[in-house]
């Protein structure tokens, strides 16, 4: 597996009227690029995307310098705070026979003031391979977890079926012996109709002693 890593730094500088830089209250590093790969080499393209927000003492006066100094002239300043962004060119390669994925990430931002009224920053990049098949089988163990619990959920939905249908079948025997009983009790002169499930009816009458006659 492949594991690389190295350290960058830069060095900023302000207008001269916003006063020396005094501390960094925020600091990210995002890294931003494309992978391309070949046979005999995979290249790392893209920038790393600062964002600061930065304090500075009004009170020291700055000198101007003849060096050639990298000064940020977009600033956002008010009362003595700051906020700027600026893109550092991220370039990196690496050998073709690296198989997996790449995964490079940004750690340990650290800002420090200088003599001078500057700013210098300095992170850490971490670029390593990520192995695909130790995710797979992660993925495999989640799923053989998940499949007793849903037996168990398909288990007991079965069972409650099966209470529901014994517990319909309870009601409608009784409903039945409750009908019987009913028209056992009627008088004898009492007109009986028997009614199908497929709407057709066949009336039943008992006759009377005098009809028999």
């Amino acid at each position: 597996m492949t594991n690389h890593q190295w350290t960058l730094n830069e060095t900023f500088y302000f207008p001269t009227e916003y006063g020396a830089f005094s501390e960094a209250v925020e600091v990210k590093v995002t890294p931003g690029y494309t992978e391309d790969r070949t046979e005999e080499a995979i290249r790392l393209q893209g920038i790393y995307h600062i964002a600061a927000n930065v304090t500075f003492d009004q009170d020291k006066l700055v000198e101007l310098s003849a060096e050639d100094r990298l000064v940020i002239d977009d600033v956002e300043v008010e009362n003595g705070a700051g906020y700027f962004e600026y893109a550092v060119p991220l370039n990196v390669d690496l050998p073709g026979d690296i198989a997996g994925p790449l995964e490079l990430n940004v750690e340990g931002v650290r800002a420090a003031q200088l003599e001078d009224g500057g700013l210098r920053l300095e992170w850490s990049v971490n670029l390593q391979e990520i192995a695909e098949a130790q995710e797979e089988i992660v993925e495999e163990i989640a799923v053989e977890s998940k499949k007793p619990v849903q037996t168990a959920i398909e288990s007991t939905s079965h069972l409650e079926f099966l209470a529901n249908a014994d517990k319909a079948v309870e009601n409608v025997e009784k409903e039945m012996e409750d009908f019987l009983l009913y028209i056992a009790e009627l008088d004898d002169d009492v007109t009986r109709k028997i009614f199908h499930s497929n709407n057709i009816f066949v009336e039943a009458e008992r006759q009377t002693s005098e009809e028999t006659e």
